[in-house]
């Protein structure tokens, strides 16, 4: 990935389909930069957050990480800022690693719901050691059957920083109220309808 150094100010460099943003570490002075709208989707998309990666500012190259993403509110396709973390051989990285579902759409039903309990684990591990996400398969399960951290397939290399206890998968049972039934029972039965009748004079 190339990285620019920004001149301009924030506005004009949004403007410009590009993404301010600063590239740090302990071997190198903050730099304010900037990157191509679609080179940074790009590597976003297949990095993530907790994956390294090459990135060139003028003649030096860097060994990066996305540290942190800024997004508009409203618009979250929208990167307002981001920051870049240079890393050495050696260092270790600290990330909450994403969990990707899979095999949810076999056994979700009417009344069967898969509850993700958590969207990420703490993790640490050294450069190079990174993987983008940690896939739960969840399409052998049944009602009342759960996934915990030490059930998860970790590779190695990678630290995890949470009890093995934690949940992070549970299949349950919700309440399925069917909408054709439940429109039948809000219709009014005539019979439960008071009638009030004009009093007449005697």
């Amino acid at each position: 990935m190339k990285l620019e150094k920004r001149t301009e100010n924030l506005k004009n460099v949004r403007a410009s389909h590009m993404i301010p943003g600063v590239l740090f570490g302990k071997t190198i002075e903050p730099e304010s930069i900037q990157v191509e709208e679609k080179e940074f989707n790009s590597a976003l998309k297949e990095f993530g957050l907790t994956q390294t990666f090459d990135v060139k500012l003028g003649r030096k190259k860097h060994k990066v990480y996305i540290k942190e993403v800024q997004r508009h509110h409203v618009n979250h396709n929208e990167f307002l800022n981001v920051k870049f973390l240079k890393v050495m051989e050696g260092d270790m990285i600290k990330a909450n690693l994403p969990i990707n579902i899979i095999g949810r759409e076999k056994i979700e039903k009417p009344g069967v719901i898969v509850q993700l309990l958590t969207a990420s684990i703490e993790v640490e591990y050294e450069v190079g050691e990174g993987i983008a996400h940690i896939d739960v398969d969840v399409s052998n399960l049944k009602v009342g059957d759960s996934i915990k951290i030490e059930d998860l397939a970790i590779p190695e290399g990678i630290n995890i920083l949470e009890s093995g206890e934690n949940l992070i998968v549970n299949v349950s049972e919700t309440k399925y109220v069917n909408e054709d039934e439940q429109e039948e029972k809000e219709e009014i039965d005539p019979m439960d309808v008071e009638v009030i009748t004009e009093k007449t004079e005697e």
